[in-house]
């Protein structure tokens, strides 16, 4: 077995044995195992990937031309930097090896969690991260590494895996049943309702107590570690969760972005696409501009009526 596939196989055993220790210190090691083995495991389809006489090219962050020995020019690695998860994902985007990088992306977010968010209950958060990983192994190492995943890691380590995986999402579906009973009034709010979390553990297994009750005042429960909580108080959280993406790229690659701050309550969930906040009801008393007719944003909403070339006009002729 090449050393980078050995090493990637025993980042993810000695993480599920931090996952079973009683010590509690050892979570945070866990987690951090299991994120880093699933990197070796695409690097080493990186590796698999490069051509032959090119220091492992596909691996290494530098890329540079180098002369063959029959006079062609070849592209090889350079030093000993590999790449970052954007690298991985821009060259197996142009290699056709398919991820789910939504699914991976989450599994780095909960590492993240765990490492800077103060919770009390991070075993849950563990948990989840197991059950995606073991989606995203299962997946990844028979398609694209020509493996058994109980072989690649043995029975011990995947069985692990394959158990915690079967209880979370069971739980987790039945968590999302009762969310996907709540009538939402947008199609928005329900599609961000996969978003909400836990304020306290950071966890996905909740549900509403009573799902008849209107988006504002739903209050959800947590199952893993108890906390009651009401919807209207981590609206903002899941908006951002569920936007953050679009936000982004719109800020560094132009673009508008999909949510704004909202005149009425201050919170980023006014939803520019529906043209309305998803926290507070609040919609524009101002569409246009009294004097030049151009659409008003909510930004503008406090100028009495005017764009801000106009207000500022008027303020100055004052």
């Amino acid at each position: 077995m090449d050393s980078l596939l050995n090493n990637a196989v025993q980042s993810i055993q000695i993480g599920v044995e931090d996952f079973q220790s009683t010590d509690e210190r050892r979570v945070l090691s866990a987690t951090r195992n299991i994120a880093a083995g699933l990197l070796l495991l695409f690097k080493e389809k990186l590796r698999q990937l490069s051509p032959a006489g090119s220091n492992e090219v596909l691996v290494k962050q530098r890329m540079l031309p180098a002369s063959n020995s029959d006079g062609s020019v070849g592209i090889v690695g350079q030093g000993k930097k590999t790449v970052d998860v954007f690298q991985i994902q821009e060259r197996f985007d142009s290699l056709d090896v398919v991820v789910d990088w939504k699914k991976f992306k989450k599994i780095v977010n909960i590492r993240n969690d765990i490492e800077h968010y103060c919770t009390s209950e991070p075993e849950v958060r563990v948990k989840e991260l197991l059950s995606d990983s073991f989606l995203i192994i299962r997946d990844f190492v028979s398609e694209y590494l020509n493996y058994q995943p109980v072989e690649l890691l043995g029975e011990e380590a995947w069985s692990v895996l394959l158990d915690v995986s079967e209880v979370y999402e069971k739980e987790l579906q039945e968590c999302r049943a009762e969310i996907n009973n709540v009538q939402w009034k947008s199609e928005t709010l329900a599609a961000i309702s996969e978003n909400i979390r836990c304020p306290n553990c950071h966890g996905q297994l909740v549900k509403p107590t009573d799902s008849s009750n209107t988006p504002q005042s739903l209050e959800f429960h947590c199952s893993s570690c108890g906390e009651y909580f009401l919807f209207e108080g981590v609206i903002a959280e899941v908006v951002s969760e569920h936007f953050g993406a679009d936000n982004y790229l719109a800020a560094t690659q132009g673009g508008e972005p999909a949510t704004t701050e909202c005149p009425e309550c201050g919170e980023d969930t006014y939803i520019l696409f529906e043209d309305q906040c998803l926290k507070c009801g609040a919609t524009r008393t101002y569409e246009t501009c009294v004097m030049c007719g151009d659409s008003l944003s909510p930004d503008e909403q406090d100028l009495n009526g005017l764009c801000s070339y106009h207000y500022h006009t008027a303020m100055k002729n004052d």
